[in-house]
């Protein structure tokens, strides 16, 4: 009962609530220890346009695979999260800002050279990626926003 309240059901990732008391925790933990952590957000590109030209199937197909390709590629300290229909956030602990740009760079590169194949298609992912470290005076919600707004920054930015 408790893996199916905490998790999500098509990915098996921690899902947002799950995942917002994790941060809570991490949150209070920065502040009090003086640790760094990261909140990443990743917004997965097309999704729709995939749901509407392939099926929802599709739609799901690709986003067990970027769950597979995040979770792959994160230290077992650091934490990924389905938090809604097409958006993903992680929890990089105690890298400083030139390693977390490295990561969502490596990312970034695995994501967009991950060919799905799909009912004899071959799908391509991308996803954006914004982060912000928590602050010492930070709440969820304003790091949450601050992430947020980061990953629609690069969103304009690629696209």
């Amino acid at each position: 009962m408790e893996m199916r309240a905490n998790h999500d059901a098509l990915t098996g990732l921690p899902n947002r609530r799950f995942f917002i008391e994790s941060l809570e925790k991490r949150i209070m933990r920065c502040q009090r220890y003086g640790d760094n952590t990261a909140l990443l957000f990743l917004d997965v590109d097309d999704l729709k346009v995939v749901n509407d030209a392939h099926g929802h199937g599709a739609g799901d197909a690709l986003l067990v695979c970027l769950a597979k390709i995040l979770k792959g590629n994160i230290r077992v300290c650091d934490m990924v999260a389905r938090i809604g229909g097409d958006e993903f956030a992680l929890l990089l602990d105690n890298l400083d800002a030139d390693r977390v740009e490295k990561k969502i760079l490596s990312l970034i590169d695995l994501i967009q050279s991950t060919d799905l194949k799909y009912n004899d298609q071959v799908l391509k992912l991308g996803a954006a990626i914004g982060y912000s470290f928590v602050g010492p005076a930070d709440t969820v919600s304003a790091l949450m926003s601050r992430a947020d707004e980061a990953m629609y920054r690069s969103k304009r930015d690629d696209g």
